[in-house]
């Protein structure tokens, strides 16, 4: 099973900067504390989100090949259904079908 990491979690599992220097600052501005409190709160709302995701992915997987092509997937898509980019493109591609559609 292939496990995905999304940017913001890679973000927390990897450090800004791997130098050893002590004159740098412990906080840049991109590592500041509330900076870090928000990457924080977003990790908690995922844990938080996590069964409701699994529920989801779970009714899907019980779902026939016909019944996933009736609402515009695959088997090969089930894993990214929650990843913002592939919401993102879904949109986009439904919006252009709309709009040549309705041309």
């Amino acid at each position: 099973m292939n496990a995905r990491v999304a940017k913001e979690e890679m973000a927390l599992l990897m450090p800004t900067s791997l130098s050893h220097y002590a004159d740098e600052p412990r906080f840049s501005a991109e590592t500041s504390p509330s900076t870090l409190l928000s990457k924080l709160a977003a990790v908690v709302a995922w844990i938080i989100d996590l069964p409701r995701r699994r529920a989801v992915l779970a009714e899907l997987n019980e779902l026939s090949d016909h019944e996933l092509a009736d609402i515009g997937l695959n088997r090969a898509e089930l894993n990214r259904v929650f990843d913002p980019e592939f919401a993102a493109s879904r949109v986009n591609t439904r919006a252009s079908i709309g709009s040549t559609v309705l041309a």
